[in-house]
């Protein structure tokens, strides 16, 4: 997009209370002998102080470039709860029309805000080149959005933007996110490098050192996580135990929460490694453009003894070293990728062979139940009829004795057939609809049963709860606060009347 374009996002910054908010200040001269500590800027001098820091007279074109002392001016911006929380990209620690003043103060690209808004969890890296009339070029940029946090215990995100102007041979630069610890680092990595700090890559390069670093420390943990989790399953090197058997239903629960937490860990760390390495390879070809394009001549803005060329043929050096360290870490997190899934795999199993040892005895028990069960049908098919014509024939429905010829005499041998009652019908009336009646309750209690196991647990939230949490969420977007919504509030809300879950 163009200039303009990136100029009009501006206006979706939200002013926020800039009490809030801590900005720092970096300036350093080439004939200064020291980088002198880093001071803190009041909100409302920002300004004043960045352009007080500029060059008081620029070069005129008549005169060699860059014979002027260079140097740095740096700003240092952050939210005061940064490691507490991540802070929405729109919200920044200037005004508007402030911050559009300083951005022009120290010829930050006008795309800067656009690349810190929606660069996401990947990041993103840019270079602008602006040239004078003669062809020359007069400003080189950078704009580097880190994706997530690079320290392990803070939530900030980094975002950088600095300009290198080629007629005074200053970089400015706007750091954004950083704790304390994270500008010692950078004041403490520029004054030992003092001598290349006036190259337009320097800052890039740096970045990218620091970030590898922290991006190790990522890795060390997860790894150590890992091993720990592998110790018990009997999988990892050197003694192994194989506790994970004797494992209750909670801790194998636990265990597979953090496995597949590893995992996702292992997932953003390869984001943030590949990251490192496209960052490398970006500010290689920047430093193959800038030899294309011959800005290393004529600049001798540093001491004598160490000119451009040198400088950005040390800055190449190290970023190629950190680029196959990059590459060697991301084959690493790769690795331990494969690992956590085979873990993840290995716990399951257990689970399994557990289930499978249970139901294994359960059928050895409903084995036994069985034949205790085809003795007593047994005896029931044996004895049932029986019993049912002994209840029969006992009722007084039925009478046996009545004479079958009853023109007889008395004293002659007769002979006797059953007689059925003219009551018996009254068995009949009342047996056949009590059997009905009990099949019916039978039938109506077993589908209602069912049912409440069926629905007794309800694994996914309804509709109308998953519809709450997402207006929860876009009402916490929109509010004029800096802060993402809290997890533990949403998770609250989200599982609302949830009972059976």
């Amino acid at each position: 997009m163009y200039d303009e374009w990136y100029l009009q996002q501006l206006n979706k910054i939200n002013n926020s209370d800039s009490s809030q908010w801590e900005v720092f200040g970096l300036q350093y001269r080439t004939d200064e002998s020291t980088l002198a500590a880093a001071e803190r800027i009041r909100s409302q001098d920002v300004l004043a102080w960045v352009i007080d820091q500029r060059p008081k007279q620029s070069i005129s074109d008549t005169q060699t470039r860059g014979t002027g002392p260079a140097g740095l001016q740096l700003l240092f911006t952050r939210h005061r709860a940064h490691e507490s929380y991540e802070i929405k990209p729109w919200f920044m620690s200037f005004p508007k029309q402030t911050f559009r003043q300083i951005s022009e103060a120290m010829m930050l690209p006008p795309s800067y805000f656009f690349l810190r808004t929606n660069a996401g969890g990947s990041g993103d890296f840019a270079k602008y080149t602006t040239f004078d009339e003669d062809g020359n070029i007069s400003t080189l940029a950078f704009v580097i959005r880190v994706p997530h946090s690079p320290r392990l215990k803070a939530k900030a995100i980094w975002s950088v933007a600095v300009s290198w102007s080629a007629r005074t041979g200053t970089t400015s630069g706007l750091f954004e996110g950083m704790s304390d610890d994270d500008i010692d680092c950078v004041t403490s990595y520029t004054s030992a490098k003092i001598k290349q700090s006036t190259h337009p890559l320097f800052f890039p390069a740096m970045l990218l050192d620091i970030l590898t670093n922290l991006y190790i420390q990522h890795r060390k943990e997860i790894e150590r996580t890992l091993f720990l989790l592998e110790n018990p399953t009997g999988i990892s090197r050197g003694s192994r135990k194989k506790d994970a058997w004797q494992w209750n239903y909670d801790l194998f629960r636990e265990t597979t929460t953090q496995c597949n937490t590893i995992y996702t860990n292992l997932v953003y760390l390869e984001r943030r490694l590949d990251f490192t390495v496209r960052l490398s390879n970006f500010i290689l070809e920047s430093l193959k453009f800038c030899e294309d394009q011959h800005v290393y001549q004529e600049q001798n803005s540093i001491s004598p003894e160490m000119g451009f060329n040198q400088s950005g043929k040390q800055i190449e050096e190290a970023v190629q070293n950190a680029r196959n360290f990059a590459a060697s870490q991301l084959h690493q997190t790769i690795c331990l990728q494969k690992r956590s899934q085979a873990l993840t795999t290995v716990i399951y199993t257990i689970i399994t062979q557990n289930d499978s040892r249970t139901n294994v005895k359960i059928s050895k028990a409903v084995k036994k139940d069985s034949t205790s069960m085809t003795a007593i049908a047994f005896l029931g098919i044996v004895f049932l009829p029986a019993m049912l014509v002994a209840s029969m024939f006992s009722m007084s429905m039925f009478d046996f004795s009545s004479p079958s010829n009853p023109s007889q005499s008395s004293t002659s041998t007769s002979t006797t057939t059953s007689v059925v009652n003219s009551n018996f019908w009254m068995y009949w009336a009342v047996t056949i609809p009590l059997t009905l009646m009990i099949l019916l309750v039978w039938k109506l209690w077993m589908g209602r049963a069912r049912d409440k196991d069926k629905n007794g647990r309800n694994e996914y939230p309804r509709t109308e709860g998953l519809s709450s949490y997402q207006k929860k969420v876009n009402e916490s977007m929109e509010s004029n606060t800096p802060f993402y919504p809290e997890q533990e509030a949403l998770e609250g809300h989200f599982w609302k009347g949830e009972e059976n879950v």
